[in-house]
């Protein structure tokens, strides 16, 4: 038989993936077969363990050895014991039904004279960790806490008890004198002694939501008693005379000071009030620690980056703040990307708590934006519109139009998220600088127009259609089209479809005003449109555009030939194969023979559009991630025919199809129908006393009352009583696909403390009625929207 080494060099040898799986199936099946042989000797069954674990790393299934590594577990020979309990922690997990073999053999590991045996069955144990494993094996592993005096081992039964609390939260109870203990211990013990301690420390603190007994704020308490033990370790390991052997690139174990910090932390934030009296001590050693550490190590980079969260997760001093940005900003300058990476993203979190101290830096984050790596670049890009302001604004999107020009086809995603920014941007800060604002649209447009959606340049042409500077407004139009007729030394790509689609809106739009102005003839801007309709004619988009601009431009010119060409470009689509294009082109071509007043009164110049809702820009420095909309699950309840809520266009929509047909309205839905004789008319309503109790939270409580049952009917009322002063009040119902569902008005919306309302129901089908409630409804000052949901399921069936 073949060694683990001829094995694999076999695999890697293949030449086609049919051989290598030939290869890996004999194998496996050989495996297998040997494997069933009693007499099979121990070296031999050793080396097919070996392939097997191979063949796991493959992903080949290998559950038919389960048994035969907990079989290689029990055996007496260390050489057995040690690839038994690998393969177990490689080929099992905390799921198996067969670890309840293991159970007996852990429990004999785990008390044996060897401390290597001891050592291997800790290691398992706190890998494959189950809530019966912990029930069943924590008093092993407690006895080695309490009588050894091996660091080897009672490192590890540290890191196994905080495994085991992790498991079962009620171990909290077994475990915690152990911190204290250590920490306070005669003789010195060993760092990872000392990491097992922070760990252990760690876990009986996320345990506290899980733990069910009341001595927990003891527990706390004990805890906080060993915060200035934490605080002396970490001072003798930033001293200079610290250990050699602890060294690592200039830095005294930075493993054991991250989690040491990291504890630290945690149990600042789980009790701000008892730990109050120790914060001037962590201010000053955090300090020391940011000051003295090496800031060139990555060993340093990580002790330096604990301290900054640290920092800020606990809102300590402004001078700390600043110096946690400052030592973020020198991550920046260095040459190391994870450690970029790892700057920006905390920054990100930083600004709002720190803008002044962030925005000093910039530097160093336009310098990011022009890094190879597309992670920085995008963390970059996230942190500059962040830190983004009235200040700095014309400076940073001068910079990420900069940016933009050096992008590549594969960031596609990143360029559409610049450009759907600061065009947001443009609408969010009113800038008195309208100029500046159209020319750094039009740059982007050039650049990366063809990433830009249709929703953001119906933005765009907004931007130019609202412009108050009639002369400006020209000079921008003029040089879009200068481009466009090759007559500038500027020029696009042919891929440019978002500029194609400007340009032949502005030829449509402000045809008249460049005609008057003798800035084009007439054969140019026409001779343009047939350019397009020829050269785009396969591209839906370009295609209605130059339509629109056709028929528009038509209403403007007096050339009799001009006019002819702009009736062929409609009339040469009425049988496109688009049914979007054929429809508008039919049309079209209807308002076209329209006599000439009428045809000008329809095709008259765009208005000054305000647009009602603000469009779904994305908050400055969120992720550049698309947003799905989640599904309302009440709304789910609700039988097949429940009407779809119908989205209304904006009036970006009008400019992407100024002839498109008018928005329908909300259709009319079956509950409405007979909501008038359902609702009742008063606004004084007292809860009888045979309502049953729904819910209840702080602002109100629900009771519910069967006012009548037939056959496949029921009618419901359900009691609003108001504990604040609650407005808006919107009631939403939702029973099974198998039944109806039908709301009457709702008695009243606005309720003062004490107040009642009132809302009928009538629920038909078969079974026991389940109502699903969601209530929507703003209180306070200021006012805050709060939504409550809960179930309801009444007893008596239909």
């Amino acid at each position: 038989m073949g060694s683990l080494r001829s094995f694999i060099k076999d695999v890697r040898a293949a030449k086609t993936l049919a051989e290598e799986r030939s290869i890996v199936t004999k194998e496996s099946a050989r495996i297998r077969t040997k494997l069933k042989d009693d007499h099979l000797p121990q070296e031999k069954r050793r080396k097919n363990i070996h392939k097997l674990l191979y063949l796991h790393i493959l992903g080949e299934k290998t559950h038919f050895a389960q048994v035969e590594c907990i079989n290689l577990i029990a055996s007496e020979d260390f050489r057995d014991k040690r690839l038994g309990y690998l393969a177990a922690m490689i080929l099992l997990d905390e799921n198996q039904e067969i670890l309840t073999l293991l159970t007996n053999m852990l429990n004999n590991d785990l008390n044996h004279p060897n401390r290597y045996v001891v050592s291997l069955a800790l290691s398992t144990l706190g890998s494959l960790m189950s809530p019966e494993l912990a029930r069943d094996l924590y008093s092993d592993v407690e006895n080695i806490l309490a009588h050894s005096k091996d660091d080897f081992l009672v490192k590890k039964a540290l890191q196994c008890a905080a495994k085991l609390i992790q498991r079962d939260a009620s171990l909290v109870e077994v475990f915690h004198s152990y911190i204290s203990s250590r920490l306070v211990s005669n003789q010195p013990s060993s760092h990872g002694v000392l990491l097992g301690v922070a760990k252990l420390c760690q876990a009986t603190i996320a345990a506290k939501e899980m733990y069910e007994y009341d001595n927990y704020p003891e527990i706390l308490q004990s805890m906080i008693q060993s915060v200035p033990e934490f605080f002396a370790l970490l001072q003798d390991m930033n001293s200079t005379n610290f250990n050699p052997e602890h060294d690592v690139a200039g830095t005294c174990d930075p493993f054991l000071q991250v989690e040491l910090l990291y504890t630290i932390r945690l149990l600042f934030e789980l009790a701000p009030h008892e730990t109050e009296s120790y914060k001037d001590k962590l201010n000053d050693l955090l300090t020391k620690i940011a000051t003295n550490s090496d800031g060139t190590k990555n060993s340093a980079h990580a002790v330096l980056y604990e301290c900054v969260r640290t920092i800020f997760a606990l809102q300590l001093d402004q001078s700390l703040k600043v110096l946690g940005v400052n030592v973020l900003a020198k991550f920046l300058s260095g040459k190391d990307n994870n450690t970029k990476y790892v700057a920006l993203n905390t920054l990100l979190h930083v600004v709002p708590q720190e803008p002044q101290a962030v925005q000093k830096h910039r530097k160093f984050i336009s310098k990011c934006l022009f890094d190879p790596d597309i992670s920085i670049k995008t963390r970059a890009v996230e942190l500059t519109f962040a830190i983004l302001n009235n200040s700095n604004i014309k400076e940073l999107i001068e910079e990420l139009i900069a940016f933009l020009k050096l992008t590549s086809e594969d960031e596609k995603d990143l360029v559409a998220y610049v450009v759907e920014h600061i065009i947001g941007l443009f609408e969010q800060y009113k800038l008195g600088n309208e100029k500046w604002a159209l020319e750094a649209t039009v740059n982007m447009l050039m650049i990366v127009g063809e990433h830009i959606s249709l929703e953001k340049l119906s933005d765009i042409l907004i931007m130019i259609n609202n412009a108050q500077d009639l002369n400006h407004k020209v000079q921008i139009i003029r040089r879009i089209l200068d481009i466009s007729f090759a007559k500038s030394e500027e020029s696009v790509s042919s891929a440019n479809v978002g500029w194609k689609l400007v340009s032949a809106w502005c030829v449509g739009e402000y045809g008249d005003t460049l005609l008057e102005n003798n800035i084009y003839l007439d054969t140019e801007l026409t001779e343009y449109l047939r350019t397009l309709d020829g050269l785009y004619s396969d591209d839906y988009r370009i295609t209605g555009y130059v339509l629109t601009a056709a028929l528009k431009l038509s209403s403007r010119l007096q050339n009799p030939s001009c006019i002819e060409e702009l009736r062929q470009i409609i009339k040469g689509h009425t049988k496109d194969t688009n049914l979007m294009i054929q429809t508008k082109s039919v049309q079209y071509a209807i308002l076209f023979n329209l006599p000439a007043k009428e045809k000008h009164d329809i095709l008259g110049a765009m208005p000054l559009f305000e647009k009602k809702a603000k469009n779904g820009v994305p908050a400055a420095g969120s992720k550049p991630e698309v947003k799905r909309q989640e599904p309302d699950l009440l709304l789910e309840l609700l039988d097949d025919d429940y009407p779809k809520k119908n989205t209304a266009s904006n009036t970006a929509g009008s400019l992407l199809d100024i002839f498109g047909s008018a928005p329908q309205g909300p259709a009319e839905t079956e509950n409405g129908k007979d909501s008038e004789s359902l609702g009742p008319s008063q606004n004084s309503v007292t809860i009888p006393e045979d309502a049953l109790e729904a819910f209840q939270s702080t602002d109100l409580d629900v009771h519910m009352k069967l006012k009548s049952i037939d056959d496949y009917e029921a009618h419901v009322e359900m009691f609003i009583h108001a504990n604040a002063s609650i407005n808006s009040l919107q009631v939403l119902a939702a029973v099974s696909k198998s039944k109806k569902l039908t709301l009457g008005n709702l008695s009243a919306t606005t309720l003062a403390p004490g107040e009642n309302c009132c809302q009928e129901m009538k629920i038909t089908g078969g079974g026991k009625p389940k109502l699903r409630i969601k209530l929507t409804f703003n209180t306070g000052s200021p006012s805050i929207t709060t939504t409550e949901q809960f179930d309801y399921k009444f007893e008596q069936k239909l």
